[in-house]
């Protein structure tokens, strides 16, 4: 099974948070599901420093967020990916707590999970996601991790992807 998903290059962004924007629209949420960001400030300096990290689902193969559900919210889809079933959750922040690529978040609204699934919808009519295409510096990409060989090489350098 081919595993997408996607590669951020933190080094190229910038911190706009477009992509962050174009999640939110295209989903209609409150906050986008596909970037996190964390404002920092750093003994001794005066400047704020963000950082950004991935909140996309990597559809793990032994998937905590799966084992550790008790309600069957977060469940493994007959493709081989990770789902997430709205209408099962109880808010409990269990699959928030245990993924690795922090991809689950609760939300503000109605206190239950959400979870970025890279925009099924557009990837079905072969169409990038949203976050993706909205990129400013293209420091998003959405690729085949299983045919990707610079994937293999930056797995060192990028450990969260």
């Amino acid at each position: 099974m081919n595993r997408f998903g996607f590669i951020y290059d933190q080094k190229k962004c910038i911190g706009c948070n477009v992509c962050q924007m174009a999640c939110k629209d295209k989903n209609n949420l409150e906050m986008g599901l596909f970037y996190r960001r964390v404002d920092t400030m750093n003994d001794g300096e005066d400047l704020l420093k963000y950082y950004h990290f991935s909140g996309a689902c990597i559809h793990c193969d032994d998937a905590e967020c799966i084992k550790q559900c008790p309600t069957g919210a977060m469940y493994r889809k007959s493709d081989g990916t990770v789902g997430h079933r709205k209408e099962k959750c109880i808010g409990c922040g269990i699959c928030t707590r245990v993924c690795p690529q922090a991809a689950p978040k609760l939300s503000f609204r109605d206190g239950r999970s959400s979870k970025c699934n890279g925009c099924a919808d557009l990837r079905a009519m072969g169409k990038n996601p949203a976050c993706v295409d909205a990129c400013l510096t293209h420091c998003l990409q959405f690729v085949d991790y299983e045919t990707l060989e610079e994937y293999r090489e930056r797995k060192a350098e990028y450990p969260w992807q």
